[in-house]
């Protein structure tokens, strides 16, 4: 679908969340639910091992800042969009990515499953997660086309990373804009903006879902 650059912050404005679990990397699925309302914006990210959701990997949440800037003098149909990073908090439901976890001293340095922990500084490695001391700004783009919104792409190549260079182009993969009930996919669908900055804005705790 050929996306358009005619972005602003208005046009931004609310709640976009993925209307299906998008194999992010190979043999990893994931949602994003986004929150931007000029100039804040937050994503709220459920990983898993299988495209019907059932084999957690991790939830995370980051909050920060956004600009909207020029259309992508490389990219067709994309603008530039500057996204900062103000904090960031994670919660791993893997044995395995615990351990990894808990092996590279992310966060506190002992992780229980479902346990919600800070890691705005340092990140968490193990799940390519940079913090905001190594990524205080996301370069990323933006694509419209009607209710779909594409955003940058993530991978590493030999230019760098998304928080040292631009993204290199659009996604294949998108999120809808939700104007009454978000998709029923995976899980949080039932957690919207207040819940996510209830969760960033106090000490996460091991209180699952209630904040």
């Amino acid at each position: 679908m050929k996306t358009s650059a005619d972005i602003t912050p208005e046009l931004l404005d609310g709640r976009w969340r993925s209307p299906f679990a998008a194999e992010v990397f190979p043999g990893i699925y994931g949602i994003d639910d986004f929150w931007l309302r000029s100039p804040f914006w937050a994503i709220h990210f459920n990983s898993y091992k299988d495209p019907d959701c059932r084999e957690r990997l991790f939830e995370l949440i980051i909050t920060g800042f956004f600009d909207v800037l020029g259309p992508s003098a490389v990219t067709e149909g994309a603008r530039e969009v500057d996204f900062s990073r103000t904090k960031t908090c994670l919660r791993l439901f893997d044995d395995a990515l615990i351990t990894a976890a808990e092996g590279v001293k992310s966060g506190s340095g002992h992780w229980e499953k479902g346990e919600w922990q800070d890691v705005s500084l340092g990140g968490c490695s193990p799940i390519d997660l940079p913090g905001v001391d190594e990524c205080p700004l996301e370069y990323d783009l933006l694509g419209i086309a009607g209710d779909r919104l594409y955003f940058g792409q993530r991978h590493h190549d030999e230019a760098g990373s998304i928080w040292t260079r631009r993204s290199p182009g659009l996604l294949d993969y998108y999120v809808v804009r939700v104007t009454g009930e978000p998709p029923q996919v995976g899980h949080g669908a039932e957690w919207g903006p207040p819940e996510w900055f209830r969760l960033t804005s106090s000490h996460p705790t091991r209180s699952g879902d209630k904040l």
